[in-house]
């Protein structure tokens, strides 16, 4: 049987030691989340990292980005190859300006209704920028979870997160598992993972990620 408490103590140092050190992971509140998780959308982490520090000097606040003009946001994503998204992004920082008065919303029903905001970008906001222990699952994260465990499904991988999450840093946790899944499970790297000695080993089920949601 996969032991959570082991695997939460060797995730966590794992990720102290190797994780990936993206800037928005040592500074996060409810808004730097909820924009970052925007930018990263169908979007590589190295390339957010590359306009990171400039998104966030044109537009420091939730305010400002709901004020910005359409035609400078879409510029600006277009960096990332989805300028499209620059005005669904302003339409969002509008409606919580508007419905909250700028304050990001911390319950998952609320950040549903945002329009172009998922179960994955409200679950981050709510464990990262919310401090709301809150399981996030991708691809990466149910690779791993499949491989070590045998679970397939979300609902499976977010209970199982939940019971990790006991053990531990949620945030780190969380960081570690997305990590985990993109570096070394993603290319069957299993003698440098940390859960090596836990996980069952299981063939990738491939066919399961129409499972996710």
């Amino acid at each position: 049987m996969f032991d959570a408490k082991t695997a939460a103590r060797k995730l966590e140092e794992w990720f102290t030691e190797h994780g990936r050190k993206f800037p928005w992971r040592f500074d996060s509140d409810g808004y730097r989340t909820l924009a970052v998780e925007l930018l990263l959308q169908r979007t590589k982490a190295d390339a957010v990292k590359k306009v990171y520090r400039r998104f966030f000097e044109e537009y420091p606040t939730l305010e400002s980005l709901a004020l910005a003009r359409v035609e400078n946001l879409n510029k600006f994503f277009s960096k990332l190859g989805l300028a499209y998204r620059g005005g669904r992004v302003k339409k969002i920082a509008e409606e919580i300006l508007g419905k909250y008065g700028g304050r990001i919303p911390c319950n998952m029903e609320s950040l549903l209704k945002l329009r172009g905001v998922g179960v994955y970008i409200a679950s981050a906001v709510l464990n990262f920028g919310c401090d709301s222990p809150t399981p996030l699952v991708d691809r990466n994260v149910l690779r791993v979870l499949n491989r070590c465990a045998g679970i397939t499904r979300e609902t499976s991988a977010r209970e199982f997160i939940t019971e990790l999450y006991r053990y531990g840093d949620h945030r780190k946790l969380a960081y570690a598992l997305i990590d985990v899944g993109a570096l070394i499970c993603r290319v069957g790297r299993c003698d440098e993972c940390p859960l090596e000695k836990l996980c069952l080993k299981l063939p990738p089920a491939e066919d399961s990620w129409h499972m996710l949601r």
